[in-house]
């Protein structure tokens, strides 16, 4: 399965600006959905999938947590989830601006209103998976960086 990432105005079936419950119900949507789950929504892949409200009860933010299952989560084409992240980073570097944040641990593309977090840099070893690839992509509305919710 594939979600497609959209900045800044969607991450598969979720759209920013939605309202939290229509949010909630395309999150419901995705294959492998625990019913059980609220927010963060969870999924049999490992995957989870936040929302962050902005003032008024609609979506500003939608960040993806790295599965562990046969999920990509694609930017045109690129695995942000599953690339290791210095490749993550030289393929986005070809067409947009990133700004890199901790020492390489974090980059914001602010023309697409996109970041990618890990919590720690290990690019040299591929069997340390949170150093050596991103573990979550977050997508915001504009607006998002200039202060609380945008």
């Amino acid at each position: 399965m594939i979600i497609d990432i959209v900045p800044p105005e969607a991450v598969g079936p979720v759209r920013l600006g939605m309202t939290m419950g229509e949010a909630q119900r395309a999150l419901a949507s995705i294959d492998g959905h625990d019913q059980q789950s609220g927010l963060p929504a969870v999924y049999g892949s490992g995957m989870s999938i936040e929302l962050e409200p902005a003032p008024g009860g609609t979506v500003a933010a939608i960040e993806v947590s790295r599965p562990h299952g046969p999920v990509r989560i694609e930017y045109r084409g690129i695995d942000l989830l599953g690339t290791p992240a210095a490749r993550v980073v030289e393929q986005l570097s070809e067409f947009t601006e990133l700004e890199e944040d901790e020492g390489g641990r974090s980059y914001v593309a602010p023309s697409l209103l996109l970041s990618l977090w890990r919590p720690f840099v290990d690019d040299e070893n591929s069997d340390e998976e949170q150093g050596h690839y991103f573990q979550s992509v977050l997508v915001a509305r504009p607006g998002y960086y200039d202060g609380p919710n945008g």
